[in-house]
């Protein structure tokens, strides 16, 4: 009879429990290590139209469709967890736009940097696995943030959200240093929005004549449709 308390691997047992794996190979920025996205995993063309994924079960034609998660944090949370397990359901979409992991402004320092690492890495395995990404760019006011922009390819095309960001005049004036420090160390090929794209907001890149590409979010999307039942301004952010 065997013996099986007898036995004793020889190979160790790791548990990667970091989840270590998404930026296997990457290349690394040189203070914190963020994984430099290359350009290659990037998507080059503009898509038919942008969904967040907490209301992917009305996305109609998804080959012509961007997945975004522009949406709460703890609604994508499951894709943090384990993203080898969205690889295929992601696969089915025109392509994916980087995490949005919240880097808030009032966070400490710490964990917004730990949240954009976390966009970087899960942006980074998901182009590593042939899915094609649009990164999605947030920065804070960090040290590590700044960084962090060395870990985009520049000139091609990127995304930021600005859901919940710009409706106070305060949190306007940050947004706007934060779009202009972007914009002026990637010099992106263009700029996927996806909520309002104020003039104010996006001055630097609307001055360096960088295209603005903007989608309406969902409850933008909701707003707009319920105004117009209402006989009301559909326009209104």
């Amino acid at each position: 009879m065997y013996n099986y308390k007898s036995f004793k691997s020889k190979v160790p047992y790791l548990r990667d429990v970091y989840l270590a794996y998404l930026i296997d190979g990457a290349e690394r920025t040189e203070r914190y290590g963020y994984p430099i996205i290359p350009s290659e995993f990037c998507y080059d063309r503009v898509p038919g139209d942008v969904a967040q994924w907490n209301q992917r079960s009305q996305v109609r034609d998804p080959g012509h469709t961007a997945m975004s998660f522009y949406c709460k944090d703890e609604w994508f949370q499951p894709i943090l967890n384990d993203p080898k397990a969205y690889v295929d359901k992601l696969s089915l979409y025109e392509c994916v736009i980087g995490m949005d992991c919240s880097p808030f402004d009032n966070m400490p320092a710490y964990i917004a940097d730990h949240q954009i690492g976390t966009n970087l890495a899960v942006t980074y395995f998901f182009g590593k696995c042939g899915l094609k990404v649009i990164p999605n760019v947030r920065i804070s006011n960090t040290p590590g943030s700044e960084e962090s922009l060395q870990a985009y390819p520049k000139h091609v095309l990127i995304a930021i959200g600005t859901n919940g960001f710009t409706r106070e005049a305060a949190n306007r004036d940050v947004f706007m240093t934060q779009v202009s420090k972007v914009v002026e160390a990637l010099e992106p090929a263009g700029i996927i929005v996806y909520g309002p794209a104020s003039d104010d907001i996006f001055i630097a890149p609307r001055f360096m004549g960088v295209p603005i590409h903007q989608f309406d979010s969902f409850m933008q999307r909701r707003n707009s449709a319920r105004k117009k039942k209402e006989g009301g301004d559909a326009h209104e952010e």
